[in-house]
């Protein structure tokens, strides 16, 4: 558990506060409410701001982390015989730009994917600003009917994406999510 922890790493609350207080302030809000998700994120720190955006505060350890889980996968590519593709950040600005540049990648070819409104720089941290989609339902909350019923546009996205060359980079079940009847994904890395 100590190394998890570690891994994970912790913002501090105080700068928390700052980054969510700047999202407000970006998007004319007198007011920052903010809400933790409770979420198994080891590569940033998720919220919900004023019910309308979804933020996520990237910290220099979790480019870090991120750093060191993108060369493990490179290197099991290659001793498989494939090239690697996934890339490294330099810092956690990076990140979020290229998180929002995939998600943008992502709606481009015509898939879901909340709207992608900004990534930018906070002290140390770098910010990603997204729609928040209040009612959704991951796909591991849904029954075995209802998994059985979204696969085929499941499957038929997966094809999209490679047929675009793309890859989702963290592609599991809390990362796809049913809104409205409509699949969504997210955390396009």
């Amino acid at each position: 558990m100590a190394f998890r922890r570690f891994v994970r790493g912790r913002v501090e609350w105080s700068a928390l506060e700052a980054v969510c207080r700047e999202v407000a302030v970006r998007y004319d809000q007198r007011v920052a409410r903010v809400v933790f998700l409770e979420t198994d994120n080891w590569l940033s720190t998720p919220c919900v701001v004023n019910d309308r955006w979804f933020v996520k505060v990237i910290s220099p350890r979790n480019a870090l982390v991120h750093g060191l889980f993108t060369t493990g996968r490179n290197l099991g590519m290659f001793s498989s015989g494939t090239e690697g593709f996934f890339e490294r950040f330099a810092n956690p600005v990076e990140m979020a730009e290229h998180e929002l540049a995939a998600t943008r990648r992502i709606r481009e070819i015509g898939l879901n994917a909340p709207e992608p409104l900004e990534a930018f720089a906070y002290d140390e941290f770098g910010v990603l600003v997204l729609e928040y989609l209040p009612a959704f339902r991951t796909i591991e909350d849904l029954l075995p009917a209802e998994v059985r019923e979204v696969a085929p546009e499941f499957f038929a996205s997966l094809a999209r994406m490679h047929d675009a060359g793309l890859g989702h980079g963290d592609l599991r079940a809390e990362n796809v999510l049913v809104a409205d009847g409509d699949l969504y994904f997210i955390d396009a890395t």
